[in-house]
């Protein structure tokens, strides 16, 4: 499925551009318009406007994300999802919120578990993230589907 491929490479690489563009207004100190672009930039992972997923469970956004795909495109556009969520967290700390950053960071790390627990042959290669993100949530702060895919992946 070589158009299939290509689609997903352009896709990712629209993700890759955003949080580019996101970094460095965030590094510039415009968090709005990062936060502007964040939300543009899931809007084109999840090929639909904010309104269709933002309230929905997490076990259903990673549905709506995957519908349709191979498992290495699914699990592509998990990763950028957390991607995009750890932005999320990082704008969200320098916007002194650090209750909606750590709930972006445990949301990134919940979908980084997944794709981790999916395919344990390549955890290793998530592991700087998942041990940045783990960093960036308090032990006791943890919800009980993230501390069962640790559990899951022995990381407790």
């Amino acid at each position: 499925m070589p158009g299939r491929d290509d689609y997903i490479l352009r896709y990712l690489e629209l993700i890759r551009q955003f949080l580019a563009q996101v970094v460095k207004l965030r590094d510039g100190g415009n968090l709005d318009q990062a936060l502007r672009v964040l939300f543009q930039a899931q809007e084109k992972l999840f090929a639909r406007p904010a309104s269709e997923f933002i309230t929905r469970s997490l076990d259903e956004q990673l549905q709506l994300l995957t519908i349709g795909e191979s498992n290495e495109n699914a699990r592509a556009k998990r990763i950028g999802y957390a991607l995009l969520l750890r932005e999320a967290g990082l704008i969200y700390l320098q916007r002194d919120r650090a209750d909606l950053g750590e709930s972006a960071f445990q949301l990134a790390l919940q979908i980084m578990l997944i794709v981790s627990v999916e395919a344990p042959k390549e955890t290793e290669e998530h592991r700087p993230m998942l041990q940045d993100l783990l960093s960036r949530v308090k032990p006791e702060q943890l919800h009980p589907p993230v501390k069962e895919l640790l559990e899951k992946l022995g990381e407790t």
